[in-house]
């Protein structure tokens, strides 16, 4: 849906032949993983603390994979599960999961469409209704640790208008919300809070809730999550793509830290960027190396997947007035060149079901020679992941509306 992986220049640069790797069949039943695929992923879940599940966003099939391992995840601990979306947007649509699952999420988008991202597809929201509740601390389960979306405004304005300690705050709330909903329905980039609002706005806003904990919070995170859009806007991307990496490990700490137990286990559902080991593409650190490093520390491993399609359909984010997304073919030549120089074709993948691919035996196989020779992307995943989850025909994401 929102790309956080460039694809382009994605073939391996003059790499030496190799033998075909082994592949391994994947499928669900009943709602469990099943075939050899299934097998080797088990056996990794008992050392494991984190399972890091990257993907290209959009699929359907990556949420109902992680949801499959998840069931197999849970009788060794795995009750926690960390999602791309805002910390205050992921406690709402978790509210609203609980109180009328899919129905209660669909309330909640249409006064606010496409108000958080991920969260509000089908088969995400599925997999984070396993996921409700709060332990013994009364931390939930079911953490959000990005930004608050670009569009959030919408969702997050009528939970100030609610608190609004006076007619006049009230108002100010409400014309803002107003003149937000306009923007969204032409998509005018140019006047979305996010967009425009700076530290003197937001400064006028904490005033008005001045000892009013809950506001106060949204609007910090209104604030924080404008400064990263408005970086980006202004092209300064490292900065952007910096300040990013840091609000999602302070968020992810802060609840790691408060988990009643001492070494919760976790499942990431993320960007590829955000859940592989090693300096990103982006030129971050990010969270795959942050959770991979507290594993160690903790005498356990983190097991990170790739899920990435060779073709199929795909949902991806195309914003115009009466149309926020749209389904597209993804065939996508950079990464079927990936895997051909893996020795691995789309014609030679089941048609149905999935494949799962080890990359620690290609990694020794073709040595720092071969990896080397790797462009930059494609050495990125080869090293930052331990699986790798495909498909010829993956199917596109559904929202939930």
């Amino acid at each position: 849906m929102i790309r956080t992986l460039a694809l382009a220049a994605f073939a391996l640069a003059a790499s030496p032949a190799i033998a075909a790797p082994q592949t391994f069949a994947l499928d669900i039943q009943d709602g469990r993983l099943t075939g050899p695929g299934a097998e080797i992923l088990r056996a990794d879940l008992p050392k494991a603390q984190f399972i890091l599940y990257g993907e290209d966003h959009g699929f359907a099939d990556s949420a109902i994979v992680l949801r499959a391992l998840a069931r197999d995840a849970r009788p060794f601990g795995f009750d926690h599960l960390v999602v791309e979306v805002g910390p205050i947007s992921t406690a709402m649509a978790g509210s609203a999961l609980a109180a009328k699952g899919l129905d209660g999420e669909r309330a909640l988008l249409q006064s606010a469409p496409m108000g958080f991202p991920f969260l509000s597809l089908k088969d995400d929201a599925l997999l984070a209704s396993d996921f409700l509740g709060n332990d013994a601390k009364g931390v939930p389960y079911l953490w959000g640790v990005d930004q608050e979306f670009i569009l959030s405004p919408s969702l997050l304005l009528p939970r100030l208008i609610a608190m609004a300690p006076n007619p006049a705050t009230r108002d100010k709330l409400g014309q803002m919300l107003k003149d937000e909903k306009a923007a969204v329905v032409t998509f005018d980039q140019s006047k979305f809070i996010m967009s425009r609002y700076k530290d003197a706005d937001f400064d006028a806003l904490a005033r008005a809730f001045a000892g009013r904990a809950e506001a106060l919070n949204i609007i910090e995170a209104m604030r924080e999550s404008a400064e990263i859009y408005q970086l980006w806007m202004s092209g300064r991307n490292y900065e952007n793509n910096a300040r990013r990496a840091e609000l999602l490990a302070r968020n992810f700490l802060s609840r790691y830290r408060a988990a009643a137990e001492g070494t919760p286990k976790i499942i990431f559902k993320m960007g590829a960027e955000h859940t592989a080991i090693g300096t990103t593409t982006i030129n971050t650190v990010d969270l795959g190396t942050l959770a991979s490093s507290i594993a160690r520390a903790n005498g356990m491993k983190a097991l990170r997947i790739l899920f990435l399609p060779v073709g199929g359909q795909d949902l991806e984010m195309a914003p115009k007035p009466g149309q926020m997304t749209q389904v597209v073919p993804y065939d996508s030549s950079e990464t079927k060149l990936f895997f051909d120089n893996l020795g691995i074709t789309a014609a030679s993948l089941p048609q149905k079901g999935w494949t799962l691919i080890p990359l620690e035996p290609i990694r020794r196989q073709i040595d720092n020679k071969g990896i080397d020779a790797m462009k930059p992307d494609a050495r990125f995943l080869l090293l930052g992941f331990d699986y790798v989850i495909t498909t010829p025909d993956a199917k596109a994401a559904t929202l939930v509306e």
